[in-house]
C-alpha cells in the first residue's frame, strides 16, 4: 500500500488533549501520511504544543489562523492537503494504532471511495459505550448510497417519529454524522468542491457527510471500532447543547443547508430526499419550545416566545409540520405534535413551561 493519507485536525484551546491525539497518530503502523493541524486562534498553550510536535516530525504541518470556527478551519485543511484520502479527526480524541493501515487496505481492496466505521465513547479514562454502524449490507453503490446510507445520517423521517410515538425501541436512532468515523476520497471532495459551511458552528458534519455521500460511488461499512470519542464538559458540542440561543441559530442554518442539499440531489440524481429528514424539523420544533420556554438570564418570557416563533413559523418548518400525521393512539407524547399542527404555539410554549416547573427533562428516548 502506498496511498497517501491526509489527516486534518482543527484545534482550539485543547492544550491538555492534543498531545494524546497526536501521539496516537504518530504511533500508526501505517507511515504514508501527512498531518495538517489548523490552529483556529487558540488562546491557551495549544499552538505551542502543536509547534513542538511539528518540529519532531516533518509530516506534521501547523497552520495558525484567526478564530473563524471549525468549518473554516477544516476547509483550510482541505485546500492544502495532498493525500488521496482524508481523515478528519478532532484534536481531543485518539485512535487505535492500526487505524490507517486497515482503512487503507479496505479502501484499496474493496475499491471504495468511502469507509464508515465504529467508535468508542470514552469518558473518565474508560470506554462508556461502543458504537458500531447499523447497516444491513457491507457494500453500497451509487443509488443505494443515496437511498439507504445517506438517509441514516441526514436526519429523521416522519415514519421514525411515528415509530417513537408508538414506543418502538431506538426509533429515533440516527447514525452519528461525525467525520472522524469516515475515511473519504480527496478526489471526490475536491472535484465536486465539497466544503464545510462557514455559518454552521455545530451540525457542519451532518451536511458535509450528507453532501459527500450524494456524490459517492462505492461505500464500505466496516464493523469495527477504531476511534475514541473523548467526552468532556468543555467540548463544543457539550457547550452548544447548554445554550438554547445558539442551538436556535444552528437549527435555522441547518434547515437551509438541508433544503439546498435536497435541491442539489434532485438536480443531479433525480432523487427526492425530502422525506428522509423532514421529521427532524418537526422534532426540532418541539425541542426548541422546550428549551426556550426554560428561563434564560437576560431574556423575558415574551422575548423567548418570540424567539421560538422565529423558528416555528418559518415556512419550511410549517410545511414539515403540516405534512406530518401522528399515527398513534392518543397519549401524552402526542399532545405537543397536535398543538404544533394546529399552530397553537402559545399553548405549546406554555405547556413546556409548566413541564420545567415539575422538573421534566426533554428526551428522545
Amino acid at each position: 500500500m502506498c496511498v497517501k493519507l491526509s489527516v486534518v485536525i482543527p484545534v482550539y484551546n485543547i492544550e491538555d488533549y492534543i498531545g494524546k491525539c497526536l501521539d496516537s497518530v504518530l504511533a500508526q503502523t501505517y507511515q504514508n501520511y501527512e498531518v495538517i493541524i489548523v490552529d483556529d486562534g487558540s488562546t491557551d498553550g495549544t499552538a505551542g504544543v502543536c509547534d513542538e510536535y511539528a518540529q519532531k516530525d516533518e509530516r506534521i504541518r501547523v497552520i495558525h489562523k484567526k478564530n473563524e470556527g471549525v468549518s473554516v478551519a477544516r476547509n483550510t485543511g482541505i485546500d492544502i492537503a495532498t493525500g488521496e484520502y482524508f481523515l478528519f479527526f478532532d484534536g481531543d480524541d485518539f485512535m487505535e494504532p492500526y487505524t490507517m493501515e486497515e482503512l487503507c487496505k479496505i479502501a484499496l481492496e474493496k475499491q471504495a471511495d468511502t469507509v464508515i466505521y465504529g467508535y468508542h465513547r470514552y469518558e473518565n479514562g474508560k470506554v462508556k459505550e461502543t458504537c458500531y454502524p447499523r447497516f444491513e449490507k457491507t457494500i453500497y453503490e451509487k443509488e443505494d448510497i443515496v437511498e439507504q446510507v445517506l438517509p441514516a445520517f441526514i436526519g429523521l423521517s416522519y415514519d421514525k417519529i411515528n415509530d417513537w410515538l408508538n414506543h418502538k425501541a431506538d426509533a429515533l436512532y440516527v447514525e452519528n454524522p461525525a467525520l472522524w468515523r469516515t475515511m473519504t476520497s480527496a478526489k471526490l471532495i475536491k472535484e465536486n468542491n465539497i466544503r464545510f459551511l462557514p455559518g454552521l458552528k455545530v451540525g457542519e458534519d451532518t451536511l458535509f457527510i450528507s453532501t459527500y455521500l450524494s456524490y459517492a460511488k462505492r461505500c464500505y461499512i466496516q464493523q469495527k471500532c477504531y476511534y475514541y470519542l473523548v467526552t468532556r464538559e468543555t467540548s463544543t458540542i457539550f457547550v452548544y447543547e447548554k445554550k438554547p440561543l445558539q442551538k436556535l441559530e444552528g437549527k435555522i442554518h441547518q434547515l437551509q443547508a438541508r433544503l439546498e442539499l435536497t435541491e442539489d440531489v434532485i438536480k443531479r440524481e433525480n432523487k427526492d430526499i425530502n422525506e428522509t429528514w423532514r421529521g427532524t424539523i418537526v422534532m426540532s420544533a418541539i425541542e426548541m419550545a422546550f428549551l426556550l420556554s426554560n428561563k434564560i438570564p437576560g431574556y423575558s418570557y415574551k422575548e423567548r416566545y418570540q424567539m421560538y416563533l422565529s423558528y416555528a413559523k418559518l415556512p419550511e418548518v410549517e410545511r414539515s409540520v403540516e405534512h406530518f400525521e401522528p399515527a398513534c393512539k392518543f397519549q401524552i407524547k402526542k399532545i405537543p405534535f397536535l398543538l404544533l399542527k394546529r399552530k397553537l404555539y402559545a399553548m405549546l410554549f406554555l405547556a413546556t413551561t409548566v413541564l420545567h416547573f415539575v422538573h421534566y427533562e426533554f428526551s428522545r428516548s
